[in-house]
């Protein structure tokens, strides 16, 4: 009877069981609001996400020339909102898209683009006030008229004259002209004047225009004025002739009656 209880104790653990270990409270991690930075405005007539109204520092850029050709540098003129001070001003240029890294000041020069290319400024203005950054629209480098290098300082013949200009774009170039005396004509292709005067056509004098133009219609024009005799036959050279005739009549007249009066007054006296 021992035994059997000493064999239950044993088996049976009739103890109250230990109280449960909770584990650690951990703090949840704190919430906290993101922040989100305000962007700068890429151009004048953006509005600046700041929330509160400001001017822009950059007011206007203007591309100078207005249509600039292939052989134009081309420039920017910013106007700043700033009353003085610190200003610091840097370009950068984009063709067709493409950046150009080297050049950061406000002039472009020529040999960066071509006709048919599109060129953009992206201005960037710091100051003592700010900064600001603006986006000019692009613009398209466009056809560059001829050049004409003909330019004599006087003009001793018109047949045979030669006007000669060139297409700096590497296009052909024609030649046309307008004004001057009858009879006034040049090569389309070859720029050469020839003068034809006709017997009947009045003289005087003329302004004469001579215009190179390319394949694109560009145009440059050369001016210079001319002074041509009139025709035998014009209406003018007869009337010319007609009063040197009667005035030599006159002269032949005005001998003779002088003449006829010494003879009569020789007879008087004798």
């Amino acid at each position: 009877m021992l035994f059997t209880a000493f064999l239950l104790s044993v088996a049976c653990d009739f103890s109250p069981p230990p109280p449960k270990s909770k584990a650690p409270m951990i703090a949840p991690p704190e919430q906290t609001e993101a922040v989100r930075r305000k962007k700068r405005p890429q151009n004048a007539s953006a509005e600046a996400d700041t929330g509160s109204a400001s001017a822009d520092l950059i007011e206007a850029v203007r591309y100078s020339p207005k249509r600039p050709g292939a052989f134009d540098d081309l420039s920017v003129e910013v106007d700043i909102n700033h009353r003085g001070g610190f200003k610091d001003i840097d370009v950068a240029w984009f063709v067709d898209g493409r950046e150009l890294i080297s050049q950061r000041d406000e002039t472009l020069p020529h040999r960066y683009f071509e006709q048919g290319d599109k060129v953009q400024a992206v201005v960037s203005v710091r100051t003592s006030d700010g900064e600001d950054v603006f986006e000019a629209a692009s613009v398209k480098i466009g056809n560059t008229p001829p050049r004409i290098l003909t330019n004599p300082k006087r003009i001793t013949r018109l047949d045979g004259l030669r006007i000669r200009a060139e297409d700096p774009d590497g296009g052909r170039v024609t030649y046309h002209i307008s004004g001057g005396p009858p009879g006034l004509s040049i090569g389309e292709s070859t720029g050469v004047m020839r003068y034809a005067p006709s017997k009947t056509a009045e003289g005087g004098d003329f302004d004469v225009t001579v215009v190179a133009r390319d394949d694109s219609g560009g145009e440059s024009e050369w001016r210079f004025s001319v002074s041509v005799s009139a025709g035998s036959d014009s209406p003018s050279a007869k009337a010319a002739r007609e009063e040197r005739r009667a005035k030599a009549k006159a002269e032949a007249d005005a001998r003779r009656a002088a003449a006829a009066k010494a003879a009569e007054d020789t007879e008087d006296d004798d």
